[in-house]
């Protein structure tokens, strides 16, 4: 059969999908059909699709309407042969599906890496030993739900070091033959929701990942490190426009503060609310995007509904001791086919003008943030040749800010309306709260450069070396906010990183087998360290 009827025949099927297939299943985070489109869109001369992941089967149907399937290579043809089976799956009313991995954690020093932030190959990209997705596709109404076999990332020092660094190798398998301890996560499920929609929207309502922006060392508003959010979220779309609307909840300072057992009561409400508004323009050459949220707090837990407006300029309710503005702006541009530039500019706090310099409490400290950054996805024998070069720049006090945001903060943790956010988690006999940035990984008070270069073959096999160097500096999640503090990044004492590795991986029917190597070394000071990390893994997966 000619090549262009059989193409022309999985574009019909394409257009036909959505009155099959669940147009509301929400893939994974993970899943490799959002690199595949960005690599496809890339390659083809269109700007990234959209980068507020994850998508739905409808919505890859709908992104993938827009390939010129006339003027497919080989390898694209294959890429686009892959994501248009993947949008037209019929899935049944009730599947259970499994997927067993193993992974071999190596590494030369146990003395000064020994938590899982020492880790190129982080916690979160590390697999669970057993994974069982359950998931319902009952037309419009869908539903998900994962089971895992993983490792715990909280409870005492020893013990997790055991885990992370205290010897030279460790596994995902979640207990210590040696001596008899289990290191069992008991507070999964991490993804479990149920969505709703159609051709071209989508609600889901429960636990997922999110990721709202094009970085690839991270992103200012919703970054992907974070394990889940307890979120609801809208998304809509049609021809060049998108809409896209979240609210996230989180633990109060409050009940960070006190809450450490069972018995403790959940007190007080922090609520991300964001909206987001992507715009594709001049042939589908260029993507504009505007991101504008609240964190909003309350002690007594309620949650005044004059708020919630899914088109309210947030930062104009004016709400200084209950709510805390970001907004951010994105721009791509695919200027060849192949090469793409792209940039983040967020703003959490801009202190301007002769009011403020002139502040008798003291002048508001900056919060901004600038990515810079350009893609390569070119079609290259058998496979597609990509690489990344990424440069940012975030303030010391980006996301830090005291509850008021008028005086500096105090030392009651409880002091503050910030961006960062914990995850309440069960240990033994007490509860732990797993910290971090909503937004950019690495938080405020950086300077970030990466790159990297890699080729990959569809369902064959990849490699990619990458560099990663980065300057920061003594801010972090427990540095108060302090007024007339003017200082850019990086400040006070400022730690080195530097990271170059490589990593590989080839897949041989439902077998995945992949590793890495990498070299990381640290400095602050007069004090240097480094460490090699090895890392072997296999995933075997079934439907």
């Amino acid at each position: 059969m000619p090549k262009r009827l059989v193409l022309a025949l999985l574009m019909l099927l394409l257009c036909l999908s959505v009155g099959l297939a669940s147009p509301s299943d929400v893939f994974p985070l993970s899943h490799s059909a959002h690199q595949q489109l960005s690599t496809l869109y890339l390659s083809q001369g269109l700007a990234l699709p959209s980068t507020a992941l994850p998508y739905t089967r409808a919505e890859l149907t709908f992104l993938l309407s827009r390939i010129n399937i006339e003027d497919l290579s080989l390898v694209e043809n294959q890429i686009y042969e892959l994501l248009a089976e993947e949008a037209t799956r019929e899935m049944p009313a009730f599947s259970i599906g499994s997927e067993i991995s193993y992974e071999t954690y190596i590494h030369s020093n146990t003395n000064d890496f020994t938590t899982e932030d020492d880790w190129v190959y982080s916690y979160q990209q590390r697999k669970p030993l057993l994974t069982v997705p359950i998931e319902i596709s009952l037309g419009a109404v869908t539903g998900a739900i994962d089971f895992t076999l993983v490792s715990r990332n909280v409870g005492d020092a020893d013990s997790i070091a055991l885990l992370y660094g205290k010897r030279n190798l460790s596994s995902n398998i979640p207990y210590d033959f040696s001596t008899g301890e289990q290191y069992l996560d008991s507070n999964i499920p991490y993804r479990a929701f149920l969505a709703s929609g159609g051709a071209n929207w989508v609600v889901q309502v429960g636990r997922d990942r999110l990721s709202w922006g094009p970085g690839v060392s991270g992103n200012f508003v919703i970054g992907d490190q974070l394990q889940y959010h307890n979120m609801a979220r809208l998304s809509t779309y049609k021809d060049s426009f998108k809409y896209s609307f979240l609210v996230s909840f989180f633990p109060h300072p409050n009940e960070i503060k006190e809450s450490d057992d069972q018995a403790s009561p959940l007190t007080g409400l922090k609520m991300f609310m964001a909206h987001r508004f992507e715009w594709r323009l001049f042939s589908d050459r260029v993507g504009l995007v505007l991101n504008e949220g609240i964190m909003y707090q309350n002690e007594d837990g309620l949650l005044d509904l004059r708020i919630l407006n899914p088109m309210m300029l947030y930062h104009n309710y004016y709400l200084r001791s209950q709510a805390n503005s970001l907004a951010s702006l994105e721009l791509d541009y695919t200027f060849q086919k192949g090469l793409n530039i792209y940039t983040q500019f967020a703003v959490d706090e801009l202190a301007f003008g002769g009011t403020e310099w002139n502040l008798e409490s003291g002048r508001h400290p900056n919060g901004l943030a600038i990515m810079l950054g350009g893609r390569m996805e070119k079609p290259l024998r058998k496979g597609i040749l990509r690489g990344h070069l990424e440069g940012v720049y975030t303030d010391p006090y980006l996301y830090l800010r005291s509850l008021d945001g008028n005086t500096s903060q105090s030392n009651d943790s409880a002091d503050s309306l910030n961006y960062v956010v914990g995850l309440r988690k069960w240990y033994s006999d007490h509860i732990e709260y797993d910290q971090t940035y909503l937004g950019y990984r690495y938080g405020g008070d950086a300077i970030v450069l990466s790159t990297s270069l890699g080729y990959y073959i569809p369902n064959s096999w990849y490699i990619r070396g990458r560099f990663f160097g980065m300057l920061h500096g003594e801010k972090s999640v427990e540095n108060p906010w302090k007024l007339d503090d003017i200082e850019p990044a990086p400040s006070g004492i400022t730690s080195t990183y530097v990271q170059l590795g490589v990593s590989a991986g080839t897949f041989l029917g439902a077998w995945n087998v992949y590793g890495s190597f990498d070299f990381l070394s640290t400095a602050n000071n007069a004090d240097y360290d480094f460490d090699f990390q090895l890392v072997f893994g296999a995933t075997y997966s079934w439907e």
